[in-house]
């Protein structure tokens, strides 16, 4: 049996929009050309730092922006399950009414 999320499908719908409208930004995380700029501080350990410090930071933004998708593809198969609930609901109901109408 599903765990009830204690929420209306608007709101898993919503949910998984802001989710993915919050995290647009992270989309677009590249973080290459500053990464090579640590070559001009003239410091190899500095540029080293800095190079690993922004390959380090653009697969956490792209892990963050998969996350999201994940996570709002679920509220979104959710929001479909409880329409689908729903309907079925409706159906039977209806069903019913018909054998004894």
């Amino acid at each position: 049996m599903g765990v009830d999320l204690g929420v209306g499908p608007q709101t898993l719908k919503k949910g998984a929009g802001d989710l993915l409208e919050v995290l647009e930004p992270v989309k677009k995380v590249d973080l290459e050309e500053p990464g090579k700029a640590g070559d001009d501080l003239g410091d190899e350990d500095a540029a080293k730092a800095l190079s690993t410090f922004c390959a380090t930071w653009e697969m956490g933004a792209g892990f963050l922006n998969d996350c999201a998708a994940e996570l709002a593809s679920g509220l979104n198969s959710a929001d479909k399950d409880l329409d689908a609930t729903d309907q079925a609901i409706r159906d039977a109901v209806n069903s019913v009414k018909t054998d004894l109408g």
